[in-house]
């Protein structure tokens, strides 16, 4: 009995010194050194990009949740790169412990959902890899393309993504992306053909990335007025917006772009291009902040 009443005392006290110290760990966490070492280790992967946080504070058991997270450019701190209204950040225990930096994260940005992991350079590897899935990205909150892009894009994009790096490496970055985009909607600088906006019922898009360049292997889009293939190249520059583009494709109008649009397909029978099956070729070239599309 006397056993029993000291094992509850001491299973009492263990108890008393781990709530005491998560107090502690949660009120007197040094969120401002957490804080420089994000961006510092932001920086070292891109030095073009700075990070800040409304705030940060850990999450039990073993992690960090970031809220108002931002990154931005270093030179532009008014441009947002991406924001996160919360970000939980937590290592993967066993392959810390064997001295690789791995980290699984889970967030909420832009009214979606993302999760994924982190692999940071360690004693196991010197590269830097994630790993990124999200759900019901909505576009029109992406302030990002609006300043960069010349045509309004909106829309819900879910997608996966993988990209790593080797800081020991000239080579740079390499990675790939499967994107998708619903209910999307591209309104055009300028109309063309008369046309100033395209309804965009599903966006499929495959891409790989090696150095700067990015291939699109695939690009598949359906509206209620226009269907169209698309493959190409994208150089990219420093600039995102100065980024060269070689894309080609076909572009098949529908019967509802007839109906609606009668005089422009009878513009373009007029002009004796190139078509096979119903369907146009095209070309978009020039650069991603000012594309040109033409008919072949």
């Amino acid at each position: 009995m006397a056993l029993e009443i000291t094992n509850k005392k001491w299973l009492g006290y263990m108890l008393y010194v781990i709530l005491v110290a998560l107090f502690l760990l949660y009120f007197l966490f040094p969120a401002n050194a957490v804080e420089e070492f994000v961006a510092n280790s932001v920086s070292s992967i891109n030095p073009d990009l700075a990070f800040q946080a409304a705030k940060i504070r850990p999450w039990i058991p073993a992690g960090l949740r970031v809220t108002e997270g931002r990154l931005y450019l270093r030179d532009a701190p008014q441009m947002t790169v991406f924001e996160a209204d919360n970000l939980y950040i937590a290592p993967q225990v066993l392959k810390v412990i064997q001295g690789d930096y791995s980290f699984t994260l889970k967030a909420k940005a832009y009214k979606g959902e993302i999760a994924g992991s982190i692999q940071a350079p360690g004693k196991g590897t010197g590269a830097f890899e994630t790993k990124v899935r999200f759900r019901d990205f909505n576009l029109g909150d992406y302030d990002l393309l609006a300043e960069k892009f010349a045509h309004r894009i909106s829309g819900s994009l879910s997608g996966d993504i993988v990209y790593g790096i080797d800081p020991a490496s000239n080579a740079g970055g390499s990675g790939r992306a499967d994107l998708s985009l619903t209910a999307g909607k591209v309104q055009l600088q300028a109309p063309v053909f008369g046309i100033s906006s395209v309804d965009l019922q599903s966006f499929e898009l495959g891409m790989e990335l090696s150095g700067r360049k990015v291939t699109i292997v695939r690009a598949d889009m359906a509206g209620q007025k226009v269907k169209a293939i698309m493959t190409g190249t994208i150089q990219l520059q420093e600039k995102i917006e100065l980024s060269q583009l070689n894309l080609k494709g076909t572009l098949e109008f529908l019967a509802e772009f007839s109906k609606n649009h009668p005089d422009v397909l009878e513009l373009l029978r007029s002009m004796k291009k190139r078509t096979r099956r119903g369907q146009y070729f095209f070309a978009i070239t020039g650069t991603l902040g000012a594309p040109s599309f033409s008919l072949l």
